[in-house]
């Protein structure tokens, strides 16, 4: 069985990467600078770009609140947030989609015998 920190790692951060990418190209940002802003490779923005990692962006939108968050950080980036402060922005996420049970949509199709956890809590 994963922890639900695993799925965050699969799941809930590639497609944070995937709506701060898409907003930030559409900001006029290459792909070269926004792998610099978020740490990671350029095939990795191309990747998110073409929607072949994180697949998981609707759940993410489905919920206003994450959504307001992410929202958030990507205009902090654009403006050239500290590597440190985007860390902290990227836990706070995390910490929301906890908080929101998003995780637990993402648990529970993994292991159905999980449908009354409350570990998040």
């Amino acid at each position: 069985m994963k922890p639900f920190c695993e799925l965050i790692v699969a799941n809930v951060l590639p497609g944070i990467r995937a709506l701060i990418t898409k907003d930030l190209i559409q900001q006029g940002f290459s792909q070269q600078d926004i792998s610099k802003k978020l740490g990671i490779t350029q095939p990795a923005i191309s990747q998110y770009k073409r929607e072949l990692r994180g697949s998981r962006v609707k759940l993410l939108q489905s919920n206003k609140e994450v959504m307001s968050l992410i929202n958030s950080l990507s205009k902090d980036i654009a403006r050239g947030m500290k590597p440190k402060d985007i860390h902290l922005k990227m836990c706070e996420i995390c910490l929301k989609v906890r908080r929101q049970k998003i995780i637990c949509k993402l648990h529970g199709e993994s292991y159905p015998a999980l449908e009354s956890c409350r570990i998040c809590f």
